[in-house]
């Protein structure tokens, strides 16, 4: 990924600085653990061009991948060129890629070794997130969740929150192992060490305050099985009273849906960290860019972001879900099958839009 000017975030109301839009995600300085993939995704792939194994069977896996894929894509079989090992499937493997290029833009041919194979073509395909934010805000929900009126929607809304953190893999900013912790636990460090006695900096503090307390509350809730093994039932048992009630009606029955469909499938068991970026560079990884995080609308929000953009835009590469297909075998169907992110993406801006839409200061209750 090339760099870029500026992210896109999935709210409207708040400006962030730079590089970002409004939207549902997070940022931070330090690296976090991350999520570990499933299957073979999980397995450390190496360049080939580091390659010191045996060279006989090296060479008969790239030329049946070869085969395979030329097959597959209809192309001419290209003949390895001739050199030295390994300029000479290095060579082959250029002609490949440029040829798949030439099919689809989006397309990329990569050479692969594992613990399984030795020098196998494969091809990538990127599913783009639009650089947008995706930061879910949770603000509304504790206030729905304090108030005597807010009951039935709050419900409704931690039993997604439960399938979205539980089973997604969104992280949520009180884990003190997410992203956006260390973000919000640098906030408070600077608003503790500055002396000014403004009356905005005990506003600040205050924030604070609510939402660590908040979020440790909000978290249990939505980490609890009990919560995503009544999401089904939850769903089907909310009635809409009013215009209002039916949105968030429709996104439930969204995700519902989404759930049913595919009912282990995590954000992260898709993304290939390391397969196009070289060793050793930093970059924003999905954890960092979705994130349930606590509002953008609070005394808070201006500096969150500001420090996010800082962050972000000295990356130049991003994790992004991406479809990846090994010729180790003739494949009978390979065409990028990215549903579940299209689908994912899009009710997360809707969630969020929802959200927003009610995320302003109203007298906070005791907590």
């Amino acid at each position: 990924m090339e760099n870029t000017t500026a992210f896109r975030t999935v709210n409207g109301k708040v400006r962030p600085f730079a590089r970002c839009k409004r939207g549902t995600a997070q940022p931070v300085k330090e690296r976090t653990c991350g999520t570990d993939n499933n299957g073979f995704l999980s397995h450390q792939f190496k360049p080939f061009w580091a390659y010191d194994g045996n060279r006989d069977r090296a060479e008969r896996e790239f030329l049946c991948s070869l085969s395979n894929l030329c097959q597959y894509y209809d192309f001419p079989i290209t003949t390895a060129i001739n050199g030295d090992f390994p300029q000479s499937i290095y060579h082959t493997y250029k002609v490949i890629c440029e040829q798949l290029k030439s099919r689809d833009g989006k397309l990329k041919g990569i050479l692969l070794q594992d613990d399984s194979h030795n020098a196998t073509l494969a091809t990538l395909k990127q599913f783009d997130t639009g650089m947008t934010l995706y930061y879910i805000p949770v603000r509304p929900l504790w206030h729905w969740v304090q108030s005597s009126d807010g009951q039935h929607i709050a419900e409704l809304i931690l039993g997604i929150f439960a399938y979205l953190h539980q089973v997604v893999g969104i992280p949520f900013y009180s884990d003190q192992s997410s992203y956006l912790a260390s973000q919000y636990d640098y906030i408070e460090q600077m608003v503790n060490d500055d002396q000014d006695e403004e009356p905005y900096r005990q506003q600040q503090k205050d924030e604070i305050y609510t939402l660590t307390n908040a979020g440790l509350k909000l978290h249990n809730l939505i980490s609890d099985p009990q919560r995503l093994a009544q999401f089904e039932q939850t769903v089907l048992n909310f009635h809409h009273a009013d215009k209002w009630e039916l949105d968030w009606e429709l996104v439930a029955i969204a995700f519902l849906q989404l759930y049913r469909q595919y009912p282990n499938r995590n954000i992260f068991d898709h993304i290939h960290s390391g397969l196009l970026y070289p060793d050793g560079e930093d970059r924003i990884s999905a954890d960092q860019y979705i994130s349930f995080y606590w509002s953008g609308d609070d005394c808070l929000s201006e500096c969150l972001f500001d420090m996010i953009n800082c962050h972000f835009q000295e990356i130049a590469y991003m994790d992004e879900p991406m479809h990846l297909q090994l010729f180790d075998t003739l494949p009978e169907n390979i065409n990028p099958d990215f549903d579940f992110e299209d689908r994912l993406f899009d009710l997360i801006n809707k969630l969020s839009k929802l959200l927003s839409d009610y995320d302003y200061d109203e007298r906070e209750p005791n907590i």
